[in-house]
């Protein structure tokens, strides 16, 4: 029994995911792959993976193995319906060229202690817009899934209006902030546009936290219009506060909250300044990524194979949280609360801690409490503020009537900055 248990745990966490279905999430299933990222190839890292039907733009997907031998790997694109279900169309309705790719595009990190081999992969064009993810995987061994990345390619025949302001919930007013908006589809005949039409709002580039399919409060039939003005609470999200961050672009000195550098011959430790609760004090404004990352090495200002890895330890002094969890979380946690990013509590330190294994570059970051009384939230420590800077994305979906799937007809993003 126990060599069972051992072959199980040894082809998840090293060999990759072994089910022959993965589910549509953002998600590393080998313990030796980092710093996964997917963007437009016009653009940079900081850039959703959101590509327009039939542009000439292409999305890269990039990754780290911790290795000096170069594997094998394809990667295979899945179309999904609007809630991530996979849907129903075959590969060739949906991809222009054969659906299973060998990532050619393979090499070694230079001048790193860390040693490292470096995977680029240019996705294929795709003939139908709506969601996506890319699976890699090992050669040969297609249900051996070792990474899972979404995206979406978008149609833009709709108009998409609105703002983001104060909630209509008094209560919420100065922690909350209420998106409001109007659809216009002159295009298109929908006989029940309530049904028909799947609306989906998500914060920050967080799947995770979007919206579920939201039903217009208003039709306008003679208009052809949707309104979401003043929807209430479910257009309604906490406002959060600005992602902490950090920059670790050297290691020859300390970067901004970085406390302590210990280079060692083979590998960095990297301490960051300790931090603190900020729910009980004032907003205060400054620039970030919204959770993301980029990643670069300042002596080279290389970002792929010339940034080297780091061994970096979170401190958070805090009281301890009874019936709770703490995690560092972001997208350098893929948006997920998993044991890798959970934080334990130092009893002699009186501080939650956590190491994670991150390439050098300026990383976004935030401390997520998970737990089961209602006094416990995501920004238990962060606090909450009408005021904070956030990214906001509207995705309409529509399904033809005889089609078996759904498009992405409009999409629309809207930055929000305060009101100060």
């Amino acid at each position: 029994m126990n060599k069972l248990l051992w072959a199980f745990l040894f082809c998840m966490f090293f060999l990759g995911k072994t089910f022959a279905e993965v589910p549509a999430v953002d998600a590393v299933y080998k313990t030796t792959i980092k710093t996964v990222q997917l963007y437009p190839k016009s653009s940079t890292a900081l850039t959703p993976p959101i590509i327009s039907l039939n542009s000439s733009d292409d999305l890269v997907l990039e990754f780290d193995e911790m290795s000096d031998e170069a594997n094998s790997y394809y990667f295979k694109i899945v179309h999904c319906n609007a809630d991530w279900s996979v849907s129903n169309l075959r590969s060739m309705q949906y991809v222009k060229d054969f659906n299973e790719i060998f990532i050619q595009n393979r090499q070694f990190s230079t001048s790193t202690r860390v040693a490292f081999t470096h995977y680029t992969a240019i996705l294929s064009k795709l003939l139908v817009s709506g969601n996506f993810f890319v699976k890699v995987y090992d050669e040969g061994y297609e249900d051996r899934v070792i990474l899972t990345k979404r995206f979406n390619v978008i149609e833009s025949n709709i108009s998409i209006l609105g703002e983001v302001s104060f909630p209509s919930n008094t209560s919420k007013r100065f922690t909350h902030q209420m998106l409001n908006f109007q659809i216009q589809y002159p295009q298109y005949n929908v006989v029940n546009p309530s049904v028909q039409l799947k609306v989906i709002v998500r914060q920050n580039f967080i799947w995770n936290t979007a919206t579920r399919p939201l039903a217009p409060l208003y039709i306008r039939e003679d208009l052809k219009e949707l309104d979401y003005t003043f929807y209430g609470d479910e257009t309604t999200f906490p406002g959060g506060n600005e992602y902490r961050y950090f920059d670790m672009r050297s290691f020859k000195f300390s970067g901004f909250n970085v406390g302590r550098i210990i280079n060692h011959p083979a590998n960095t430790d990297v301490l960051l300044a300790i931090d603190n609760t900020r729910a009980s004090k004032m907003y205060i404004l400054w620039d970030d990524f919204n959770g993301k990352y980029t990643t670069e090495n300042y002596e080279t200002g290389g970002t792929r194979l010339e940034a080297d890895y780091a061994k970096v330890r979170f401190t958070l002094e805090a009281e301890k949280l009874e019936e709770a969890n703490v995690y560092v979380y972001g997208e350098l946690s893929n948006w997920e609360l998993s044991p890798e990013n959970r934080m334990t509590y130092n009893e002699e330190r009186k501080a939650y801690e956590t190491e994670l294994y991150l390439k050098q570059g300026i990383y976004n970051y935030r401390y997520y409490v998970k737990g089961t009384k209602t006094t416990y939230d995501e920004n238990y420590f962060e606090g909450s503020y009408n005021a904070t800077e956030n990214n906001y994305d509207i995705f309409v979906y529509y399904r033809v009537p005889g089609e078996f799937y759904d498009r992405i007809i409009g999409y629309r993003s809207f930055r929000y900055q305060g009101r100060r």
